[in-house]
């Protein structure tokens, strides 16, 4: 035993040691950056249009968005106005509804309405647009294990439950036969045993 703590010992100083050795880490200084003065200086200086193409600008436009709606509120999101262009205001509000704050349902639907608007839009477009709804589907599938299992629990307590109920009854019924069983066996019972 004090052999196997002195080697202990031994390993947590050769440990220390070890770590004193180590090189500091170079300090790092980061370089602050100028707050935004207002938000027409945070603005690009050229507003992107929204459209179903493949141009940069196009996609630019569509990244700024989703993350605009992602940062957003549910009542911003709400009071958001649409493109004029029926199929971009249609993946607009697809992309809306992909929040992840929405509930499954909504999600849901979303996601298939913009699976058929894909088929619109450029292919860039549609890889773009490919991530979100593969984020949305794992999403939807964490959801719906979550769900099973919290069915399943469910289950499992009130199978818990029964038996529990099952237990006690049968725990009364060992009592029971416990003190029929010290009775007979007093030797004072009024049974001549001979």
């Amino acid at each position: 035993m004090k052999t196997f703590v002195i080697l202990l010992l031994l390993l947590g100083l050769t440990g220390c040691q070890l770590l004193a050795t180590q090189p500091a880490a170079p300090e790092v200084v980061v370089p602050e950056l100028p707050e935004p003065e207002s938000e027409a200086a945070a603005e690009p200086e050229e507003a992107h249009q929204l459209a179903l193409s493949d141009d940069d600008s196009s996609v630019l436009a569509w990244l700024q968005f989703r993350q605009q709606v992602l940062n957003s509120s549910s009542l911003q999101r709400e009071q958001w106005e649409l493109d004029s262009s029926e199929d971009v205001a249609a993946i607009q509000q697809s992309l809306m509804q992909l929040h992840p704050e929405n509930n499954y349902l909504t999600r849901f639907r979303a996601q298939m309405q913009l699976g058929e608007h894909l088929m619109q839009a450029a292919p860039d477009l549609a890889a773009l647009f490919g991530w979100d709804l593969a984020f949305n589907q794992k999403l939807l599938e964490a959801e719906s294990a979550i769900s099973a299992l919290s069915r399943s629990l469910a289950d499992v307590q009130q199978e818990q439950e029964v038996l529990q109920a099952r237990n006690r009854e049968l725990e009364q019924q060992i009592e029971a036969l416990t003190q029929i069983e010290a009775r007979l066996n007093q030797p004072d019972n009024g049974v001549d045993h001979e």
